[in-house]
């Protein structure tokens, strides 16, 4: 797998302006791994450099595609040689207020048909990876960790969560865990 230099993006304002940190740290691609308010990222449809991700529990349907992202839900995409793969969403803890929620009968059908890669993009962790112990709407799908096991995908990048220091997972298996909240540059 060649090294690919990318920005990843999730559920907190970056630090400084998407295009600054662009500027400053020349990623091949930005990762956009949900729940970004527009006005954190509007600069993102600005970008020439390449642009993925999947959708957060909190995301509208589209927004994606307002950025110039693909979105790689339940799809494989190569970029500069590293093959990605997403999943969007998060466990249902609503009454249908979120297109992007789903119930465990859910999730393992759509992880049925994720691809392998090497690397997976997901809005949401498997159970048992940097999930929060006392709040339930924060935790991982339990469909996705057989996934990981099975596939052995190099990286994991994920949001979604803000996991205690002490309990943060930073591998499963070979698979390399990244925690992403606002901004992380990620060497693959």
């Amino acid at each position: 797998m060649a090294t690919v230099r990318i920005l990843a993006l999730a559920d907190a304002p970056p630090h400084r302006p998407v295009a600054d940190l662009v500027a400053e740290h020349r990623p091949a691609l930005v990762v956009l791994l949900g729940d970004l308010q527009p006005a954190w990222v509007a600069d993102v449809a600005t970008l020439d450099v390449p642009r993925i991700g999947v959708h957060g529990n909190h995301d509208a349907p589209g927004l994606l595609g307002r950025l110039g992202a693909e979105d790689v839900h339940l799809r494989a995409v190569d970029v500069g040689g590293v093959r990605f793969a997403g999943l969007a969403g998060a466990p249902a803890y609503s009454r249908g207020a979120s297109a992007f929620e789903w119930t465990p009968a859910q999730a393992q059908a759509l992880v049925a048909r994720l691809p392998a890669a090497d690397v997976l993009v997901t809005h949401t962790p498997p159970l048992g990876v940097d999930d929060e112990p006392d709040d339930p709407v924060h935790r991982g799908f339990a469909a996705l960790g057989p996934w990981v096991e099975r596939h052995r995908p190099r990286w994991l990048l994920h949001g979604h969560t803000q996991p205690d220091p002490r309990r943060r997972v930073a591998r499963i298996g070979a698979t390399r865990v990244v925690h992403v909240r606002g901004d992380a540059i990620v060497e693959l």
